[in-house]
């Protein structure tokens, strides 16, 4: 008898701990779950965080931690780093006839096409406003004139339509700089000089790409 209940207990026991143990592993399941619920919460609000809404595009912030990356990146491996800085021509007037919600939809427009020429390796972010600017890890500045142009003709073929009203817009251009990393400087420098031959293309007429090489000895940003 006392054998029997022996036996008895120690079944009960063994049926306890493998039902205690079955629960265990379910909570563990959904721990985990929950875990990984929350990791692509967090994710998310990163990737939301470093994105811009209208475009979908990386915004100022992203922009600005990848570009010093990409700094430290050429200064240590001694690589090429082309930034582009791109203006849409004559965007205010252009939202004053037609309005913002179409203002929008050229912004996402130009978004669009920087980032179907942009290469893999490339950061296309939206610089503020009606500015773009590109990112160009291990790219040249003759490349970088090439793509940037091949843009610039692609904005400018394309023939707008005005969503709500099926109007005619027309052509929209853009205006483009590009600079290149000279190794010691900071990134507020190389934007400056980008921005410099931005803004030299808008002086000499818009809808154009200035590379740095083509800029005027000592030219500076007289705006």
């Amino acid at each position: 008898d006392a054998l029997k209940r022996l036996i008895t207990v120690l079944a009960s026991a063994t049926t306890e701990m493998s039902k205690q143990n079955t629960d265990l592993s379910h909570k563990l399941a959904q721990s985990s779950q929950e875990m990984e619920k929350l990791r692509t919460s967090l994710r998310r609000a990163r990737a939301e965080a470093l994105t811009d809404a209208l475009t979908g595009i990386a915004n100022r912030k992203l922009f600005d931690e990848t570009l010093r990356l990409r700094k430290e990146e050429a200064d240590n491996e001694k690589t090429d780093l082309a930034l582009l800085l791109c203006d849409i021509d004559h965007f205010k007037s252009f939202n004053d006839t037609w309005g913002h919600q179409t203002g929008d939809q050229v912004i996402r427009f130009v978004a669009s096409a920087l980032t179907k020429f942009a290469l893999p390796d490339h950061l296309v972010a939206r610089y503020g406003g009606e500015e773009f600017a590109v990112i160009m890890p291990r790219t040249t500045m003759k490349d970088a004139g090439r793509i940037a142009d091949q843009i610039r003709s692609a904005i400018e073929a394309k023939r707008l339509v005005r969503r709500s009203t099926n109007e005619t817009i027309g052509a929209v251009t853009v205006s483009f700089g590009a600079a290149m990393y000279a190794a010691g400087e900071t990134v507020g420098q190389l934007i400056t000089r980008a921005d410099e031959c931005l803004y030299m293309s808008k002086r000499n007429g818009r809808n154009r790409v200035t590379l740095e090489t083509q800029m005027p000895p000592l030219a500076t940003n007289a705006a």
